[in-house]
C-alpha cells in the first residue's frame, strides 16, 4: 500500500446540521463557503490522535498538515492487558464516548458517558474493544436525547472484562489513570413480561442495599412496570426475580445511574465505591481535601460546591487550598489609560473604560468578548466663539457571538 504524505489539501472538517445531523468531508475552502451562509458556525475537526476538536472558521483556516500527524509515541512493546474500551459509531453524529463500570466478577454494569457527543440522528451503535479478548458478550443500547447520548442502558453485561484493580494514587498530581465512582439503581427494565404473576408475589432483588421494589400487573399476569424506591449503591449487579408459584418468565435489566468521584465520606460507605478506568481522560474540576475531584459542580454566590446545587462540600482551584481551606488571592493588573499628547488648546479628554478581552472556552464551543475601544472626545475653545462644541456620542460596546453548530 503507497503511503500517502500528509498535506493541507487532505484536511477535512465537519459541522452539525439541524435536519441532517454530523455532516463531515468538507475541505479548508468547503469550510470557508459554508461559514459564509452561516457565520459563526463551529466547525468538528479529529486530528492524528484521534482527538476531537471544536473550531472557529479562524481555527480551521490556520490547520496544517502536521494537525494530520500523530504526536503521541507509539508503544510497540508488550502492554498489560486492562479494561475494555467502548466505542460509539455511526447515528448521523460524532463524540460520544465513555468509560465501561465492570464489577469485580468481569461484568460491565453500567457506562459512564464522559461526553454525550453531538448531531445523533438515531441512536448511535457501541462495541466493545477488549485489547486481550478476555471478555464477550456484552450488549450495549444507547438512549439520544435531543441528538445527544443521554444514557447507555446495559442488555447484557457479558462476562470475562477485566475491571479496574489498583487504588487511584493521589501522589501524581490527581493523574492517576482511575476514578471512583457510585453506581445507584434507578430503574428496571422489564423485557419480558411473563404471565399468570399475582399482586401478592414479592419481588426479590439480591442484594437489595437498602433497594425496595414495587410492580403492577395487567388482567393477565402480566408485569407492566416496576418502580423503584428508593435505589441504593451497588458494586456488582444485582439478580431480580418475582418469587411466584402461578407466574413465570418475567425478566428484568436494571438501570443505574453514575455518579462520578463521589465524595466518598459525605455520600457512601467506602464499600460502596466501584474504581472506574479513565480511558477518555477526564478533565479534574477542582480538589477537595487534597485529592482531585471529578464531578460536576455548581456555583453559589462565586464559591465552586461539588455536586449540582449547594451541598456545602467546597471546591478549591488547588490541592494546597483544598487542605488549607484557604483561597490564595489571583493578582491582579490594573490597566491604565494611556495619557493623550497635549495640544496648543489644552483640550479636556473623556474616555470609556477599557475593558479587556475575555475568552471562554469550553469542550463543545468557544465564544469571545470584543474588548470596547477608548473613544476620546476633545472640546475646543476658541478666541472668535463663546460656544464649546458638544462632545459626540461615544459608541456602545460590541460583544462577538459564541457560533451556532450550523443549525
Amino acid at each position: 500500500m503507497p503511503f500517502i504524505a500528509a498535506s493541507r489539501e487532505r484536511i477535512r472538517v465537519g459541522y452539525i446540521s439541524k435536519f441532517d445531523g454530523y455532516i463531515s468531508g468538507l475541505s479548508i475552502d468547503d469550510a470557508n463557503n459554508y461559514e459564509k451562509l452561516s457565520p459563526g458556525t463551529i466547525f468538528i475537526f479529529i486530528n492524528g490522535d484521534n482527538e476531537v476538536k471544536y473550531l472557529n472558521i479562524d481555527e480551521v483556516n490556520a490547520l496544517t498538515s502536521r494537525d494530520l500527524r500523530r504526536t503521541k509515541p507509539c508503544n510497540v512493546g508488550p502492554s498489560p492487558c486492562g479494561p475494555p474500551a467502548i466505542n460509539f459509531f455511526g447515528g448521523g453524529g460524532i463524540g460520544a464516548a465513555g468509560n465501561p463500570v465492570i464489577d469485580g466478577n468481569g461484568t460491565i454494569i453500567a457506562i459512564d458517558v464522559v461526553n454525550s457527543g453531538f448531531g445523533y440522528v438515531t441512536p448511535p451503535s457501541v462495541s466493545v474493544i477488549d485489547p486481550c479478548n478476555n471478555g464477550n458478550g456484552a450488549v450495549l443500547e444507547p438512549i439520544i436525547t435531543d441528538g445527544t447520548v443521554d444514557t447507555v442502558i446495559v442488555q447484557d453485561g457479558g462476562s470475562g472484562y477485566l475491571p479496574s484493580t489498583q487504588p487511584p494514587s493521589n501522589t501524581d498530581g490527581g493523574t492517576s489513570s482511575e476514578y471512583p465512582t457510585l453506581v445507584t439503581l434507578t430503574d428496571v427494565i422489564v423485557t419480558n413480561p411473563g404471565i399468570n404473576y399475582l399482586p401478592t408475589d414479592p419481588i426479590v432483588i439480591t442484594p437489595n442495599n437498602g433497594t425496595g421494589l414495587t410492580f403492577e400487573l395487567d388482567p393477565f399476569g402480566k408485569v407492566n412496570s416496576v418502580k423503584v424506591n428508593p435505589g441504593g449503591n451497588f458494586t456488582s449487579l444485582p439478580d431480580i426475580y418475582i418469587d411466584s408459584d402461578t407466574g413465570l418468565n418475567a425478566r428484568f435489566i436494571p438501570v443505574f445511574d453514575v455518579i462520578r468521584d463521589p465524595l466518598v465520606a459525605q455520600l457512601a460507605d467506602p464499600g460502596e465505591v466501584v474504581q472506574v478506568f479513565d480511558l477518555i481522560g477526564l478533565q479534574i474540576t477542582g480538589y477537595v481535601d487534597g485529592k482531585p475531584y471529578y464531578g460536576n459542580v455548581f456555583y453559589d454566590n462565586g464559591i465552586k460546591y461539588a455536586g449540582i446545587r449547594n451541598t456545602g462540600i467546597r471546591v478549591y482551584e488547588s490541592i494546597q487550598e483544598s487542605i488549607t481551606k484557604e483561597v490564595q488571592p489571583i493578582a491582579t493588573q490594573q490597566i491604565q489609560p494611556q495619557p493623550q499628547p497635549e495640544t496648543e488648546e489644552d483640550p479636556t479628554d473623556v474616555s470609556e473604560p477599557v475593558t479587556d478581552t475575555l475568552t471562554v472556552e469550553r469542550a463543545e464551543t468557544r465564544q469571545t468578548t470584543t474588548p470596547t475601544q477608548n473613544v476620546s472626545t476633545t472640546t475646543t475653545t476658541t478666541t472668535t466663539s463663546t460656544t464649546s462644541s458638544s462632545p459626540s456620542p461615544s459608541p456602545s460596546p460590541s460583544s462577538g457571538g459564541g457560533g451556532s453548530y450550523g443549525y
